[in-house]
């Protein structure tokens, strides 16, 4: 079998990163696997130093038919075309099209909780998709929410997971304790990610500091502008809570500081398809809180696994939190399920065989 992956941004994100990992296992099973993305340089020697073939294209969208006629000549019918958003899925179909060879595949991921568009050239695009799969129920309600036009056996769902690597010594766990000098009987709670709005950092903020007599110390980790995060340092400034949050920054391999905390945090405003920064923390043994507008709540449990809230909500975020603060039992009973769950369900070789499988169809 060969597996090609299509990667049109022009930047490292989570979807480079998905890719990279996803590349990685398959690889480890016999498959080969070809990467095409910009020519990019920083992109394409992440790639090629993992061992992976790249090719690079222009990858312009729906238009781009010269990228198609490159791709054309390089796929065969032991195939399988993966996209992960549907300008590629564009260059996908045609290149089948043009190479015409009917046994090629093209499977689509969506990672986006969108409404489907249903113009002519997007009916065409629908047709000729093997597959479209989706991360999470809610995405694929999204999807569905305008009728568009598509053979709903062609759709699935398989949520999104995150390669888990061995922290080492344990006692890494206590970096975040040792570097910004917290006792040990002082609880932490963490968001990591990018710091933007939608993540709602500012009903975050709000909820430290109605809680601020507690003992515990909220660590941000992870950029964002410049604009927004000295607004975030402003506001801790105003509501008095500087003593409270630590601004720790890009961190990169973030996993030991997410096992350095007693529950972690994602108070979005926004509805994410499968946020994985949750399922961190539950690979851990973490307790989560969570808003209720997303995918996560999908694998995050009201008082199973962790607690969720609604977003926006800062009297209901702080509540949580000072529950998971005050109660060292909670967060054991709570993360202990957490621990459970994720390697039940919600691990990576779970997510593999499902993708395997679609391929193998």
């Amino acid at each position: 079998m060969k597996i090609f992956h299509i990667v049109s941004n022009k930047e490292w994100g989570g979807g480079e990163q998905y890719v990279y990992d996803l590349s990685q296992r398959q690889m480890a099973d016999g498959i080969d696997v070809t990467i095409f993305c910009k020519p990019v340089e920083a992109i394409m020697q992440k790639y090629q130093a993992a061992g992976m073939k790249v090719i690079p294209l222009a990858l312009g969208g729906a238009l781009d038919v010269r990228s198609a006629w490159k791709m054309a000549k390089v796929i065969d019918n032991h195939s399988n075309i993966h996209a992960h958003n549907f300008k590629d899925a564009f260059t996908a179909c045609y290149a089948r099209c043009i190479a015409r060879k009917k046994k090629v595949r093209v499977v689509m991921c969506r990672h986006l909780t969108r409404k489907g568009k249903n113009t002519l050239l997007y009916r065409w695009l629908y047709r000729h998709l093997d597959r479209l799969i989706f991360d999470s129920e809610l995405s694929k309600s999204a999807f569905l929410s305008t009728q568009p036009t598509i053979d709903e056996k062609k759709l699935g769902i398989v949520h999104t997971s995150i390669v888990v690597t061995e922290i080492g010594d344990r006692s890494q766990e206590s970096v975040v304790r040792s570097k910004y000098k917290i006792p040990e009987d002082c609880v932490i709670g963490m968001f990591h990610g990018r710091l933007d709005p939608e993540k709602g950092l500012d009903t975050l903020l709000e909820a430290v500091a109605q809680i601020k007599e507690r003992n515990f110390r909220l660590v941000l980790v992870g950029r964002g502008s410049e604009e927004y995060t000295a607004h975030l340092k402003q506001v801790v400034q105003e509501k008095g809570i500087a003593e409270k949050v630590v601004f720790a920054g890009f961190v990169h391999p973030v996993l030991p500081y997410v096992a350095s905390a007693d529950f972690g945090i994602l108070a979005s405003t926004v509805q994410e398809g499968c946020p994985l920064s949750p399922q961190e923390y539950m690979s851990q043994g973490r307790p989560v809180v969570v808003t209720n507008n997303g995918g996560q709540r999908e694998y995050v449990v009201q008082e199973q696994n962790g607690l969720l809230v609604p977003p926006g909500d800062a009297k209901a975020l702080a509540e949580a939190m000072a529950r998971l603060v005050d109660d060292a039992a909670l967060r054991q009973c709570l993360g202990q399920q957490a621990k459970a769950d994720f390697d039940d369900h919600l691990n990576y070789d779970h997510y593999y065989e499902q993708i395997k499988k679609i391929y193998e169809e």
